[in-house]
């Protein structure tokens, strides 16, 4: 339960970090947080390899929105996106087999978490950075909670295979 607690306090504090504070802070805190998760959490180092995956599908799935017009960012670093959104993934892709690994026994749910809560996010951060959506807000929320109901019980449902 304290690994639980460490992983999702990381998370929720690197979201602020991230969003808030901007490119430099974002890549110091996640440097921090994932040596504390390496250190702390880590169960096998095959959860790398989830993180991996979940990175790179998520910064695709962040730089296809931008490109279609959903999402932009004035100060967009790579393809598209900031760097401290790269680093917000990174430090999501964390929870898949820790703080949100409950919900492998119940994807349902987390097709409806996700698709209410990842757009909620965006929007939430949008109000603290320079994200601004380029399409009309409910299309753009839309757009995204069809996008996170797809993805996140994927990233779950891989998080439990590495497990088995």
């Amino acid at each position: 339960m304290k690994k639980i607690l460490i992983n999702l306090a990381l998370f929720q504090i690197g979201w602020m970090v991230c969003v808030i504070g901007g490119n430099l802070y974002a890549v110091g805190f996640t440097l921090a947080a994932l040596s504390i998760h390496n250190w702390i959490v880590l169960n096998d180092h095959n959860e790398w390899k989830l993180i991996g995956g979940v990175v790179l599908v998520g910064c695709l799935w962040d730089i296809t929105m931008a490109n279609m017009g959903v999402i932009s960012y004035t100060n967009a670093d790579l393809f598209g996106i900031p760097v401290w959104l790269i680093c917000l993934w990174l430090l999501f892709a964390t929870t898949f087999r820790h703080g949100l690994f409950w919900l492998r026994r119940h994807l349902w749910l987390a097709v409806v978490f996700a698709a209410v809560l990842g757009p909620a996010s965006y929007w939430f951060g949008s109000q603290l950075t320079d994200a601004n959506f380029d399409l009309p807000l409910s299309e753009a929320l839309l757009v995204m909670a069809v996008g996170w109901g797809l993805f996140f019980p994927w990233g779950i449902y891989y998080a439990g295979k590495l497990k088995a």
